[in-house]
């Protein structure tokens, strides 16, 4: 009875404990715009790939970012994208949200890419610069996948990867896999 009784107690204490351990945040909506930085005409079939951080911990330099989720889209025809709110949970203890925690990498073979925050979730327009030369093309390259590749599973960034490697096919470069293996 009394073995019983522990047990229960431990259950119980591990079922808090656990509890505390999920939690989750509805981002966006996010919808905007790309085009062409000297004509302004849309660029249809850019991608659009954000990552979702959660914060974590506390060191002296405050609270450290962690990756939580990812997801793409592509512009229409009107260089217009659009992605719908975004739930992610996250089982990291002593996690929380912030809001602006949301980085963007937009990008089309041929084009520079933008790769930063994304702090307005609503009508942003982004303008991407033709790259005119083969040597500004090879440099945007690190702008691509300027990020740690091998914590995001390959499926959460499966075009961001293909749009990658064409640009470094169309180069002369091998192709690559920067993705965490499923």
């Amino acid at each position: 009875m009394r073995t019983l009784l522990t047990r229960l107690i431990l259950l119980g204490i591990g079922l808090a404990l656990l509890s505390g351990c999920a939690i989750t945040h509805k981002f966006g909506p996010y919808n905007g715009k790309v085009v062409d930085m000297e004509s302004g005409e849309p660029i249809e079939g850019a991608v659009v790939f954000l990552r979702f951080f959660s914060e974590f911990g506390f060191s002296p330099g405050g609270a450290m970012s962690r990756y939580a989720d990812a997801l793409e889209t592509f512009t229409d025809s009107n260089g217009e994208y659009s992605v719908p709110p975004h739930r992610v949970t996250v089982f990291h203890v002593g996690s929380m949200w912030d809001d602006d925690n949301v980085m963007a990498i937009i990008f089309k073979p041929g084009y520079g890419a933008y790769n930063g925050w994304m702090r307005d979730k609503e009508g942003k327009i982004f303008k991407l610069p033709k790259l005119k030369t083969r040597e500004e093309r090879r440099l945007n390259l690190s702008n691509v996948m300027r990020y740690s590749k091998f914590e995001i599973p390959c499926d959460k960034q499966r075009h961001i990867q293909r749009y990658y490697n064409i640009e470094r096919i169309s180069l002369g470069l091998e192709a690559t896999k920067y993705c965490k293996e499923d």
